[in-house]
């Protein structure tokens, strides 16, 4: 019989099957009363007071309404002095969980949890490590843990930078060594000075327990209780092979929304199918910016915000201060998830803006009262925007010290760092020091992520960005706090200076709106323009009093080259004019469309009549579909009658001419050129980037992430024996087309 009480009959028996005691009333207890006169169904206590609630509904009623209606009782006891925070929902047969203070949406488990589990989830100090752990630490090393008692083989936690998430990696790779989880553990990330980083960062929580080296690629790695690796080393000709699948019992992904599933989703997957538990860390899902991060996980287990860290003491608050500038972004090339750094570059690099930039710094650092400089982050669009924006600093600074124009003094201690600067690593160790005598870095991407400098105390954002991932980790440069203890000095908040209107990006990023009353000081849009724009201009105003010659607007409608007169006003004979042009080619398509559908029509209906009997081709014919018909209405001349057919069915589809195009190139490469797969890979980077944009320099391919990623133009030159070599090869691939194989 389908009641409630069958329900909680058959929770019963599950409870029994895991060693609950119903009739130790000091464990748990039904129909425990909550204020009000309701009564939960079950309620598991710890020390006579409720620590969990269960509630039972009848198979086919909503799961999520049940946990909504426990969550109401957790709020009524909170009233009373009494928190409880976990939260369970099932009908005998399916068990929903939410954990209140883990910030995340209630998430299906296989099994409701034993007595033990739950007291040590709600208390995991059980070693001197978890023990130090803040207590939103503690929630993220239970969650992930029960996740992983309960049958879940991968998830994800998301925490805002600052808040710790190496530590809590740390707590949870513990906690499960403790309940015999795990083993071996590997941990990547995709930059090798992450490595080293990590490495120092575990060894001084772990050290004394476990072993933890980076990885190596020799016997030596079997003897590591904790690897840390790049993704690239396991990648890189295949190496992870070297590994049996089941080596590693946890993978952990540090900045899991990065780059692991492309190419390199195969090393995850090899250990996964030697059944691996999968754990992902960010700071904020990737969402569509590359495949969704909740796609791969699923739903994080536990989230702790940027908003909660501030309300929490745990990190610095923003003072934020908005000035607009009227720079044009429309038509600059577009990366898929961002701008074209260089492209991005060339439109915000203007002399005017520049000094904008720089007067409104030294306005809101009070310079002109206080004569000090924070230490300050300053993000810039591309090299060339770096090194004008630092000359427009110094100039200003000279200016409010009353030295002379040309004055060096400022050089020292305001630097640009990018990746062509060949003291970089050196320039960004003595940044990170605290009070460096480094006190503005312009940076080009470089320091947006894998620095630790918790006392910038100033931001600015002098490039635009659309992606939400640059933005946080641009932000969170500066977010972490400085106490006495630690730092030698006091940092509650921190200055973020938007010159570029990120607010935007900050909503989508914590789904709350920014009032204006955050904003410390906001102005309307600020004219800048550079000097050839303004030449540009002038000329253009003498001109327009000569008689000018009738100019033509060119385009492409429907595969058929068009124009039009160019006019303030396009009129309904222009409209006439481009319907004349085009009409047979639409005629044309028409027709074909037409076609296509009743020769679709005609295969379902065979399959419909016949169905498991294949499509005779004489029944086609008699619809006037022999083969040199279907070739001309699909435009495939090699195609047979069941290829056409299948693309009827749906089954597959015809690729499309650039996709024929890229087949053949990579046939040229392999058949004829006698590449091998990873110096294929790398041309047919280059071939993807130009596709997309025609315009790309092979600079601005030079200084891609996802070169960069594969090893830049160090592993180009190994592959290739020289950049000439390269580029050579491309030049002859790039014409290549289907038609040629």
């Amino acid at each position: 019989m389908n009641t409630e009480e069958n329900a909680k009959s058959l929770i019963d028996e599950h409870l029994r099957a895991l060693n609950w005691n119903l009739a130790d009333f000091t464990q748990i207890t039904k129909e425990y009363p909550i204020p009000g006169g309701e009564r939960a169904d079950y309620a598991v206590l710890v020390h006579g007071l409720p620590v969990a609630i269960i509630e039972a509904k009848k198979q086919g009623m909503d799961l999520n309404a049940a946990l909504a209606q426990a969550k109401n009782y957790t709020k009524k006891l909170s009233e009373m002095g009494k928190e409880v925070y976990l939260i369970f929902a099932s009908d005998g047969r399916t068990f929903y969980r939410q954990n209140l203070k883990a910030n995340t949406k209630p998430e299906k488990i296989s099994r409701l949890m034993t007595y033990a589990e739950i007291k040590d989830f709600l208390n995991p100090e059980t070693d001197i490590l978890l023990a130090g752990l803040r207590n939103y630490q503690k929630t993220a090393v239970s969650q992930v843990v029960s996740a992983f008692q309960l049958g879940i083989d991968r998830t994800y936690i998301e925490m805002a930078t600052g808040t710790g998430k190496t530590i809590t990696a740390a707590g949870i790779i513990g906690k499960l060594y403790k309940v015999g989880l795990v083993r071996r553990v590997l941990f990547l990330v995709d930059r090798d000075s992450l490595a080293e980083q990590t490495v120092r960062s575990f060894n001084k929580v772990l050290g004394d327990t476990f072993k933890i080296n980076r990885l190596t690629g020799t016997k030596e790695d079997k003897y590591n209780d904790i690897s840390v690796s790049t993704i690239q080393f396991l990648y890189v000709n295949d190496k992870y092979r070297a590994y049996p699948n089941n080596f590693f019992d946890l993978v952990i992904l540090d900045e899991c929304h990065r780059s692991y599933f492309g190419d390199w989703h195969t090393v995850i997957e090899h250990f996964r199918t030697g059944k691996a538990k999968v754990l992902g860390l960010t700071a904020t899902p990737s969402d569509k910016e590359t495949q969704s991060t909740d796609d791969y996980f699923g739903e994080p287990v536990f989230r702790y915000s940027y908003y909660q860290g501030v309300k929490d003491g745990i990190l610095a608050f923003t003072e934020r201060y908005k000035f607009l500038t009227n720079v044009d972004l429309s038509g600059i090339h577009d990366m898929g998830f961002d701008f074209e750094p260089e492209d991005l570059g060339r439109r915000v690099d203007v002399p005017r803006r520049n000094e904008l930039i720089a007067e409104k710094y030294f306005e809101v650092i009070g310079y002109e009262q206080t004569h000090t400089i924070p230490k300050t982050l300053v993000f810039a669009a591309s090299i060339a925007h770096a090194n004008h924006l630092r000359d427009a600093l110094i100039t200003n600074y000279n200016e409010l010290n009353k030295l002379p124009k040309d004055s060096s003094e400022a050089e020292d201690f305001i630097v640009v760092i990018h990746n062509q600067v060949r003291n970089a690593s050196e320039l960004i160790r003595k940044f990170q020091e605290i009070d460096s005598e480094i006190r503005i870095a312009v940076s080009v991407d470089m320091l947006s992520t894998g620095i630790d400098a918790p006392d910038i105390e100033v931001l600015v954002m002098a490039r635009p960005t659309k992606s939400k991932i640059l933005y946080v980790q641009m932000k969170g440069r500066a977010t972490r706090k400085c106490n006495e203890q630690e730092h030698g000095k006091i940092k509650e908040s921190f200055k973020l200076i938007d010159f570029v209107d990120l607010a935007g990006i900050e909503e989508v990023v914590t789904d709350e709106t920014l009032e204006t009353d955050e904003i410390i000081e906001s102005t309307e849009e600020t004219e800048v323009s550079s000097d050839d724009e303004k030449i540009h201009s002038d000329k253009e105003d003498d001109q327009d009093n000569e008689p000018k010659e009738t100019e033509k607007i060119e385009m492409v409608i429907a595969d058929v080259p068009v124009w039009i007169v160019k006019s303030e006003v396009i009129t309904s004979s222009a409209f006439e004019h481009i319907r004349k042009q085009i009409e047979p080619q639409l005629k044309a398509i028409k027709e074909k469309t037409v076609l296509k559908e009743r020769f679709v029509q005609a295969v379902l209906s065979w399959e419909a009549l016949n169905p498991g009997i294949p499509v005779d081709e004489k029944y086609l014919e008699t619809f006037g579909f022999d083969i040199s018909t279907l070739r001309d209405i699909y435009g495939e001349v090699t195609a047979t009658y069941k290829d056409f057919i299948d693309v009827a069915l749906g089954k597959t589809r015809f690729k499309t001419v650039e996709e024929k195009n890229r087949d053949a190139v990579i046939a040229h490469l392999n058949e004829k050129k006698h590449l091998n797969d990873e110096q294929v890979e790398f041309v047919m980077m280059l071939y993807d980037f130009k596709k997309r944009n025609p315009a790309l320099t092979f600079t601005q391919f030079s200084n891609s992430q996802l070169l960069q990623q594969k090893g830049g133009i160090a592993r180009i030159k190994g592959l290739f024996g020289s950049l000439d070599k390269f580029v050579q090869l491309y030049d002859e691939i790039k014409a290549v087309s289907f038609l040629d194989v």
